[in-house]
């Protein structure tokens, strides 16, 4: 039994050295010869050693060298899931191939190598990607070729292939060297290969396409939102968010099929990532009218703080690792800003929070995730691929799209929908807003009056200039029976249908005073009383006047301007505006009206006329300009510039026996 079970070893044991050297054997050497085929993969073993010749007379490329004690790595497979972690800085590849007799042009198609490279056959540079120390250069690059200089040389042999990499620190553990198998062969059939590849990768972005194409789509309907409506700004925030998310989709596309830098394209779509992060921030708290508190603005300081992150691990302050682990961190704050607003007011019955909030917290905890997976693998931990496939590839069918694609359409497909509402629903506010400013002006109309009415022995001009559509102040003049008038003028806080309803109530209110008394301070606390009474907030400055025929002016001030006689402004005893408190009493001041003088009243618009340089009309150029006609006046501030409504009103005293003129309109004009 002994001697059985002893044969049997030995034969085992003869037969797994026939296999270790027949690997040995084929380690460095393919045999293109015998392929039968214009193209040979090289996806066997390779000699492999790290450093660098330490002559520095690059020797290692030499087909002479003995590398037989060189170990052996798989050729398509990073050195680091081989056993050699965390390395950085230079290592060697190196293997022969039988050529075939036949003379055709030949070329060696090089997949994808962390980080740069130089690529040596039969011990002569014949190509290189990226840049070497003390000049190193780390680019982005797919299938690159390389024609095998075969001139001089006789048909078939063997040819030295020799590998020299530099793999940059910062990615000391994001694998390092060949990413995939390399292949030889005719020149015209390795072309073709590559297309081959090239199709197959733009087949695997497809869904990053197709959310391109969704993503552009959707900035040209944002900036035609925007035209269409160009006081919205969250319109203009969404196109910009969209995009720039359609450009890095665009610009990832062009890293995957040109040899690119590595610095500047990482510095550049972090800018991309995070401009278009800044203005969906901008977009979702214009739209749901957040309020820029210590979350919002941490938020804001993350996103910014990529940027001299990224630059830290471009000049390799920090390596790759750190940096994702940092961006997983930072963007917290971001992340808890918008989900926490979404919640707030998706709980307020807000619909374009409660549409929004689900798709987006799936794909924030699906970004989340991504950067978190992408950190540890980073790190080494291989446990990433093999039980978070799924993440990375849910399905093939159509087109290869992982779960974040699928987050990320949902999150668009629901700011999409949120557009349409959104603009819908301004519509209805706007007609609805439009049919009640007509209201107004209907109201407004009516109360304001067509033509003065003749009081003898007065000349009466009045002038009107709303700043808006609809404007707050009021006035009526009302001729008492015993000879003379009774005057007020008044300004409304608020504009739009309240404050034409308030003027309403407040004329209609001193129109049936004016047949019981003609006492101003009368009028003036039952108009305050019926303005409280509305309970509906809001104040009012008023000034009534009653003008007897001998020139006997008694007024009462309710908070508004005081008048100006021959251009002096009158020294009136003022009460609170009407609406604020009832206890508030309107003293009476009784002066003299001089035969051919002028008393004009003028509402807060005539005063606080601002210029473009900021300067307000004021009180002096009031005074001043309180002599010349109601027309005048008004047209002097109007151009000064207008900011609120604008009402002169002038009364010039005549002897009793002056025949009064014709009925003079008011004038009524817009700013």
């Amino acid at each position: 039994m002994f001697v059985r079970t002893s044969t049997i070893l030995t034969t085992v044991f003869r037969a797994l050295l026939l296999v270790a050297a027949t690997c040995v054997g084929q380690a460095q050497v393919f045999d293109f010869q015998n392929s039968h085929s214009p193209t040979i993969t090289l996806d066997g073993l390779w000699r492999f050693h790290l450093g660098d010749d330490p002559e520095g007379t690059l020797g290692w490329s030499d087909p002479a060298l003995d590398d037989s004690n060189w170990p052996l790595l798989r050729s398509d497979i990073n050195w680091r899931e081989q056993g050699f972690k965390n390395y950085s800085e230079f290592a060697w590849y190196r293997f022969k191939v039988i050529l075939p007799s036949v003379r055709k042009p030949l070329a060696i198609c090089i997949p994808r190598l962390r980080t740069s490279y130089q690529i040596f056959a039969d011990g002569k540079l014949i190509g290189q990607s990226g840049g070497m120390p003390p000049h190193g250069e780390y680019v982005i690059d797919f299938d690159h070729i390389f024609p095998l200089p075969l001139e001089g040389r006789p048909s078939g042999g063997v040819l030295s292939i020799a590998i020299r990499v530099w793999q940059i620190g910062s990615f000391d553990n994001a694998g390092g060297g060949l990413e995939g198998a390399a292949t030889m062969g005719e020149m015209d059939a390795v072309k073709d290969l590559k297309t081959q590849h090239d199709r197959s990768r733009f087949w695997s972005i497809a869904s990053g396409n197709a959310l391109m194409s969704m993503n552009l789509l959707a900035a040209f309907a944002g900036f035609f939102l925007f035209w269409m409506r160009p006081a919205d700004r969250e319109y203009l925030w969404f196109a910009i968010y969209e995009l720039l998310t359609g450009v890095a989709h665009l610009f990832t596309d062009w890293q995957v099929f040109h040899v690119t830098g590595w610095k500047g394209d990482f510095l550049l779509g972090q800018c991309l990532a995070s401009a278009s992060w800044l203005f969906f921030l901008l977009f979702v708290f214009r739209i749901l009218n957040g309020r820029r508190n210590w979350l919002f603005w941490a938020a804001i300081g993350t996103v910014v703080a990529t940027l001299p992150a990224s630059v830290a691990a471009i000049v390799q302050w920090i390596s790759f690792d750190q940096w994702l682990i940092g961006r997983a961190v930072y963007m917290i704050p971001y992340f808890a800003c918008i989900l926490s607003l979404l919640y707030r007011r998706a709980r307020q019955d807000v619909p374009d929070a409660q549409l929004m909030l689900v798709p987006v917290a799936i794909c924030y905890t699906s970004w989340f995730t991504l950067i978190l997976l992408i950190a540890f693998s980073a790190l080494g931990q291989n446990w990433v691929s093999r039980d978070f496939r799924w993440f990375f590839e849910l399905s093939r069918w159509p087109f290869p799209f992982s779960f974040q694609d699928v987050a990320d359409m949902l999150m668009l497909l629901a700011v999409l929908a949120v557009l349409p509402l959104r603009f819908a629903r301004s519509r209805r506010d706007e007609e609805r807003l439009s049919a009640e400013m007509e209201s107004a002006r209907t109201v407004q109309q009516v109360l304001i009056p067509n033509e003065i009415p003749s009081v003898p022995g007065f000349e009466i001009e009045c002038v009107y200039k709303p700043a808006g559509h609809v404007g707050g102040d009021f006035f009526q003049i009302i001729p008492i029976a015993a000879g003379g008038t009774l005057i007020a003028i008044g300004d409304v806080s608020g504009k739009g249908m309240p404050a034409a309803m308030t003027v309403s109530l407040l004329v209609g209110t001193l129109r049936t005073l004016a047949h019981y008394t003609h006492s101003p301070s009368e009028i003036l606390a039952s108009m305050n009383q019926r303005m409280l009474a509305r309970g509906q907030g809001g104040f009012t400055t008023c000034l009534v006047l009653r003008i007897g025929q001998d020139g006997t002016l008694t007024a009462a001030n309710a908070g508004h301007l005081a008048p100006y006689l021959q251009g002096e402004e009158l020294q009136l005893e003022n009460g609170l505006p009407l609406g604020l408190a009832a206890e508030s009493v309107y003293p009476e001041t009784t002066f003299q009206f001089p035969e051919n003088t002028q008393l004009t009243l003028v509402t807060d618009g005539v005063v606080e006329a601002r210029a473009r340089t900021g300067e307000l009309l004021g009180f002096e150029r009031a005074a001043v300009l309180s002599t010349q006609p109601a027309e005048s006046m008004a047209r002097a501030a109007q151009t000064f510039g207008q900011e609120d409504d604008i009402t002169v009103l002038t009364l010039l005293r005549r002897s009793p026996e002056a025949q009064p003129k014709a009925l003079l309109p008011v004038a009524l004009s817009g700013s």
